[in-house]
């Protein structure tokens, strides 16, 4: 297991003095790349409070903050949990003051930490091959995820969740979705003494309710057309469609976020009208309703998510060369471009954000992703899961850029649970949640997307994972 480097020892610097890491209060002394005029100033607080003393610089590196109004800086001042400046290496050093600690971080390349947004690594972490809720939390470290949404849990995980968050042992973000039903099984609205995003602690709140409309299956989705393979049958269903309104509208008059697994286009007609229903003409900015996998979506569909504002959250690991036949014997060649429609979302304005579901993903997918931002990142941007995997033509036509991926699992991540006024991007008087990488996403081949690896993952200010491959960078055991 990874040793988690206390708050005090990483902010003291005392374990990054020990392993020899370059710690200076002064410039390096070699020639630097000028830095571009949205770095040249410190980014206040937000509050308009005096900026306190950091007890940390992180210096040495190119910072991608992901804030639109300061899109790249040179060096991060950390007080405690939150971010107290962002700018160039003068200016931040000028304001954290003469006490500060300064970490170089020797040219590695900083971004806002991951956000999961559909995942189950702590509920089915024996499906991933983890022994225990511990183990489960440090693998997602390493990958450089910092927050997580867990889409079903129930009683019984919540209580492991806040027992190990009491404890201090939940070293991760988490929030938490609440399932109503799973398949045909309904367990009714059991959450009644909860609130609607009630935070439990920093590391643990309520992210919604999670409904399954229908199956998670290809073969088995919902479609408004018979599957092809399977003359007269058009999938399974969970709901009546009037059944669901009314459910929809009880949980959205009582404040809730859903989350609604939908898969085929019946599906989405009938999720898509129950919306429309529990909404009555307002704004959804005020709920966040989603719909979670959208994996076959038509033309007409995507623009009623525009309209309605409904949130699409998908998988950047699916839909690849090896779900090929099982897509294409269920719908046959015809309805194939309605098949993991990332890039269509994305340009039609659809609100989005992006996921793994690990440890679950889509049938012959399972031994081709490792749940890891940049795995995820490199599937997106090239819909193969490998070098020399050729995708599909409507495979490789739903291909999304590098910045597209990396806004989906930062900001978007944030912002779909209503926390982009504490984390998502690396802006001053947010949470210092950051990954730190050995490149720059954006300036890699595509196909070495995959290679880009975490130096480290801190929460809060904490170093929750080091690598053991990045040196003097990462402190020793004592």
């Amino acid at each position: 297991m990874v040793r988690s480097i206390s708050r005090r020892e990483f902010l003291g610097g005392a374990a990054l003095v020990a392993a020899g890491t370059a710690i200076e209060a002064c410039l390096p002394a070699g020639p630097r790349s000028q830095p571009t005029p949205s770095v040249g100033s410190v980014s206040p607080d937000p509050s308009g409070t005096v900026i306190p003393a950091a007890a940390t610089v992180l210096r040495g590196a190119r910072v991608l903050t992901m804030d639109p109004h300061r899109p790249e800086a040179e060096a991060i001042a950390i007080a405690g949990e939150a971010i107290t400046a962002v700018g160039s290496e003068a200016d931040v050093l000028a304001a954290a003051g003469p006490s500060a600690t300064i970490v170089d971080l020797a040219g590695g390349v900083v971004l806002p930490g991951f956000n999961d947004a559909h995942c189950h690594r702590i509920g089915d972490r024996d499906v991933g091959g983890f022994d225990s809720i511990e183990a489960a939390i440090d693998d997602a470290l390493a990958g450089g995820w910092t927050s997580i949404s867990e889409l079903f849990v129930n009683q019984g995980r919540l209580d492991e969740l806040r027992a190990l968050d009491q404890s201090s042992g939940l070293r991760i973000r988490v929030n938490c979705f609440f399932p109503v039903n799973y398949e045909f099984q309904q367990f009714g609205i059991w959450f009644g003494d909860y609130r609607p995003h009630q935070e439990f602690s920093p590391m643990l709140r309520v992210g919604g309710v999670k409904v399954f409309a229908d199956s998670a299956w290809t073969n088995k989705m919902y479609m408004t057309e018979p599957h092809v393979d399977q003359p007269g049958y058009r999938g399974e269903v969970y709901w009546a469609p009037d059944e669901l309104t009314r459910l929809y509208r009880t949980l959205h008059d009582d404040g809730w976020s859903l989350a609604t697994h939908t898969c085929g286009d019946a599906a989405h007609d009938m999720v898509l009208d129950a919306y429309q229903a529990a909404l009555a003409g307002a704004d959804n900015a005020q709920h966040r309703h989603r719909i979670d996998h959208l994996m076959a979506v038509r033309d007409d569909q995507v623009q009623r998510m525009v309209d309605l504002g409904i949130l699409a959250s998908f998988q950047l690991t699916w839909f690849t060369s090896g779900t090929t036949p099982d897509v294409e014997g269920t719908l046959g060649k015809e309805r194939l471009p309605w098949v993991g429609r990332w890039r269509d979302l994305l340009a039609a304005g659809v609100p989005a954000v992006a996921s793994t579901d690990y440890p679950w993903v889509d049938l012959a997918e399972r031994d081709n992703t490792s749940g890891y931002p940049m795995k995820a990142l490199s599937i997106a941007t090239t819909r193969s899961v490998g070098k020399g995997d050729v995708p599909k033509a409507w495979q490789a036509a739903q291909t999304i850029t590098v910045d597209q991926g990396l806004e989906l699992m930062t900001r978007a991540g944030a912002w779909s649970t209503f926390e982009e006024d504490r984390k998502g991007s690396i802006t001053a008087g947010k949470l210092a949640d950051l990954v730190v990488l050995d490149a720059d996403p954006r300036r890699v081949a595509l196909d070495d997307l995959a290679d880009v690896k975490v130096r480290m993952t801190l929460v809060g200010g904490n170093i929750e994972y080091c690598s053991p491959d990045a040196g003097t960078l990462c402190p020793t055991d004592r």
